[in-house]
């Protein structure tokens, strides 16, 4: 197996530190130790903090989005896929520890997110709306005018919201639930 080379070390071991104790909390020389790499290599790849923490959000986003439809990938469109973004959530709360979703830990951490980080954050909730309006879809081919967009968010807002209670009572228990409430508000389309 081919070695990593010092930018993908970098951004290993910086997505893995910005994850498990937080951005703020990870400085650049705890990511050169841990990375095995010399400082001028970190500023080589990325010219400060800031611009790793944008490659970070990218990266995350673009695996979590992957992992969801690999997930997903052999069940029904429609109600079962729906299912499947929270049962997908359910797993990961349960594999991460209860770490929770990375892009709401920057958030919090980071109120004044630069543009970019702020447009990752951003296309992060667009790809989940994307998805949930797809099933939508599927299991009712028309809505009301305005009807689609209020199901979706509402939708999302249940699903990140027991993701955040997951995260704080360390528990399945808030996303199973939760699951329950989606089950019975899908079944009345």
């Amino acid at each position: 197996m081919k070695e990593q080379g010092a930018k993908e070390r970098i951004i290993s071991t910086a997505c893995d530190l910005f994850y498990k104790q937080g951005y703020q909390a990870t400085g650049i020389n705890q990511i050169i130790e841990e990375a095995g790499i010399a400082k001028a290599s970190l500023y080589q790849h990325f010219p400060s903090k800031e611009a790793l923490l944008n490659e970070y959000l990218l990266i995350t986003r673009l695996n979590n989005y992957e992992h969801l439809l690999q997930f997903t990938a052999k069940m029904h469109p429609g109600k079962q896929k729906l299912m499947g973004l929270f049962e997908c959530r359910l797993e990961r709360m349960e594999t991460s520890n209860f770490k929770g979703c990375a892009f709401i830990r920057i958030a919090y951490e980071l109120p004044g997110l630069n543009q970019e980080a702020t447009a990752q954050v951003h296309a992060h909730t667009q790809g989940l709306k994307t998805f949930i309006e797809e099933q939508l879809l599927v299991i009712k081919h028309s809505f009301p005018k305005g009807e689609l967009r209020e199901m979706t968010d509402m939708l999302l807002n249940l699903y990140e919201g027991a993701g955040l209670q997951g995260y704080i009572q360390r528990s399945v228990k808030p996303m199973e639930d939760t699951k329950k409430v989606v089950r019975k508000l899908i079944a009345t389309l």
